[in-house]
């Protein structure tokens, strides 16, 4: 039987996996490096426990999901002197190089989008995270520089379930506060959003619009016709195993910053 080629470690470092579009692009990468002769090592690596142990695997490269912040584990990497790719959003200073949506960029999109549409009285519904962070803070400065007056602004410590996002609007209604348009940055707040206004039997688009951003496309399966600002997941994912596989071939050097298109779907509920 011929021996089984010897494939080699990339760490995956991630806050978390469970999130869809986390999982979807991890899929694609793997998918791509796999045949190249590597697989990706998911630990709680930015852990102090684990940290040491990351230095014994003794990776080829590292996949980051979301900036590279923690002193300690940009240190340990750094000491690796490996590939290191940070995704969806980096760091200020990136340690090697990284893939990454122009969150703020999509935030400002939603802002000139609704202006566009009249929309006078907007609100945001956010998750505290690098990326929706960015996205929050983008559509916050284009609205004010656009005249559009923004009533309210909610941030939802965690939005991991449809539940999560229901709870993020019922604190937006709970500001008794008047507004004709919501900017929602991730998939679950915008399905909520919709869901939770149809319960209050407020029309989409008549009574309120909803605009979202989607990571994966599942806001606009589960609710037709939502108009969206977003990324494949999954090309993100695809990207950044090829910036993996072209630093570790040395056909591209540090200091890499590939940016994925925002794109556009106009629907009905703006």
């Amino acid at each position: 039987m011929p021996a089984l080629p010897t494939l080699r470690p990339v760490a995956l470092i991630a806050p978390r996996l469970d999130a869809g579009p986390a999982a979807q692009a991890v899929q694609a990468c793997a998918g791509l490096l796999a045949p190249a002769g590597y697989y990706l090592a998911a630990a709680p690596w930015q852990d102090a426990q684990a940290l040491p142990l990351l230095g014994e695997l003794r990776p080829a490269a590292a996949l980051v999901i979301g900036p590279l912040d923690d002193p300690a584990l940009r240190a340990a990497l750094a000491s690796l002197e490996i590939p290191v790719v940070e995704t969806w959003s980096a760091s200020a200073q990136a340690l090697d190089s990284a893939v990454v949506i122009d969150n703020a960029e999509a935030g400002r999109m939603a802002a000139r989008h609704l202006a566009e549409k009249r929309h006078a009285l907007v609100a945001c519904v956010s998750a505290d995270n690098p990326w929706e962070r960015a996205r929050r803070e983008g559509f916050i400065s284009s609205a004010a520089a656009l005249g559009l007056e923004q009533v309210a602004d909610i941030v939802q410590p965690e939005v991991q379930h449809m539940n999560d996002g229901r709870m993020a609007f019922l604190r937006l209604l709970a500001t008794n506060t008047i507004f004709d348009a919501v900017f929602c940055t991730s998939d679950l707040l915008a399905a909520a959003a919709v869901s939770e206004a149809h319960n209050r039997d407020l029309h989409v688009p008549q009574d309120l619009a909803v605009l979202g951003f989607t990571d994966d496309g599942s806001a606009a399966q589960w609710v037709q016709g939502l108009t969206t600002l977003g990324v494949d997941a999954a090309a993100l994912g695809r990207r950044a195993g090829q910036l993996l596989l072209d630093r570790l071939e040395g056909e591209r050097g540090a200091g890499q910053h590939d940016t994925m298109d925002v794109v556009f779907e106009a629907r009905l509920s703006t």
